[in-house]
């Protein structure tokens, strides 16, 4: 984790008493209206986060200030200057303000800032004087609908480590400022000058900057999360070019014309049984009409959670034809090993997970809604002598499914949790 993460991480596991000196905490305290700018003075770090204020509109002289939380307010206005008189502030957490369109000016007088959290708000512009923040480490940016990130900013952060822009990439600014405009290649040489850069999360809607992203291995190998959406051409996604991502945790397709992810090259089947998708711990696929199964879910050995929803055509998870393939993986019979939490919702034409039970040794919860056509799920007797699985569904659905014998049956009579089916 890295130190300005941890710190913040600590200091707010600590539950820092109100009267603590040189602390500010007022966290959940339904507030309105910030606390007055006088009661700001001499603290080192306050917390207004959970709140419901709606705007700063003084000017607060905080010398001493090293951090300051204003995540989940309601805040759609930051006077200008506001952050003028804090040069000693390191973390700045401005987080779920879905209201804030716009940052204040003042931005270069925060010196010392390592730590900027500007996630789920609706800014659409990143100021040119965000330059002179040469002591960034963090910046969030996930969820942020910039219409434009300027060219040159990013590669002033040299000490950056960490940068995350899930979810940010619709843009709808002039094309030369958008960020993966054509094939991206400019921003990705940002990105590739910041030396002690380890974590990224990228979120992509143009073909061309993903195959860009895919030729610069520095970023490969320190990308955490990955989202491909409204991607209508090609037709199938090799995903071997994933596989060695050494850091990828969280893999997501929204909205793509995608009809087979794939693993193109056989020869390095053997080789990806070993040392492929050793840290994906998270698949979500939703939206993705054209999808039928999503075999190679079984060349990730650590994967925890698997979420697929609105995939009509989608018909099997693992396909036992496909699986036939791969030798390796089909004697061995112990894909989806750490498997914990299993999410199909709205999957009309899904039959089946697969075809025979699966130890799911690591197996919590597998819940099922809007998938008719799922009449058996994987599991046998054996798999319930261990730790409780938790099914939900619609009773509905629970009375018709299918068993592997009566034993199977009783064992898992009490793992049922009914859903309420929501108009």
């Amino acid at each position: 984790m890295h130190d300005v993460i941890r710190d913040m991480a600590l200091w707010i596991a600590c539950k820092i008493d109100k009267e603590e000196e040189n602390f500010l905490v007022h966290a959940g305290a339904l507030l309105t209206e910030a606390p007055k700018i006088k009661d700001w003075e001499g603290f080192k770090r306050i917390s207004l986060m959970e709140n419901n204020i709606t705007s700063l509109s003084a000017i607060p002289n905080c010398p001493h200030l090293r951090t300051l939380l204003l995540y989940r307010n309601r805040i759609s206005m930051i006077t200008d200057g506001f952050f003028q008189f804090m040069p000693s502030l390191k973390v700045l957490n401005l987080g779920f303000n879905i209201f804030l369109n716009k940052l204040p000016s003042g931005l270069s007088s925060l010196i010392s800032l390592e730590h900027l959290d500007l996630s789920f708000t609706v800014i659409r512009e990143l100021p040119e004087e965000m330059k002179a923040l040469v002591n960034l480490r963090y910046l969030n940016l996930e969820y942020v609908y910039l219409n434009r990130l300027p060219l040159q900013l990013l590669c002033n952060f040299t000490k950056l480590q960490a940068l995350r822009m899930l979810g940010c990439s619709n843009y709808s600014g002039e094309e030369e400022d958008r960020v993966f405009f054509k094939d991206a290649e400019p921003f990705m040489k940002e990105l590739l000058c910041l030396e002690n850069l380890d974590l990224l999360s990228f979120t992509f809607d143009s073909w061309h900057a993903f195959e860009t992203f895919l030729t610069f291995q520095k970023l490969l190998s320190c990308t955490e999360s990955l989202e491909l959406t409204k991607l209508y051409t090609p037709m199938s996604l090799n995903v071997l070019p994933l596989a060695y991502m050494k850091h990828l945790k969280n893999f997501l397709i929204q909205n793509c014309a995608f009809e087979e992810l794939k693993i193109e090259n056989a020869v390095e089947i053997q080789n990806l049984v070993q040392r492929g998708f050793r840290s994906l711990h998270t698949v979500c696929i939703s939206d993705c009409s054209r999808l039928k199964e999503l075999t190679w879910l079984v060349f990730a050995p650590n994967l925890k959670n698997i979420d697929v929803q609105n995939c009509n055509n989608m018909e099997e998870i693992i396909s036992p034809g496909k699986l036939s393939e791969v030798s390796e993986i089909k004697e061995r019979q112990n894909f989806l090993a750490e498997l914990k939490f299993l999410c199909l919702k709205d999957l009309e034409n899904l039959e089946s997970i697969y075809f025979d039970p699966l130890p799911f040794p690591q197996l919590k919860e597998i819940e099922v809604t809007g998938c008719p056509k799922l009449k058996k799920l994987p599991l046998d007797s054996t798999r319930a002598m261990g730790h409780k699985i938790v099914v939900k569904g619609n009773i509905e659905w629970w009375v018709e499914l299918q068993w592997e014998d009566r034993v199977t049956q009783r064992v898992f009579s009490t793992c049922f949790d009914p859903m309420e089916i929501v108009f």
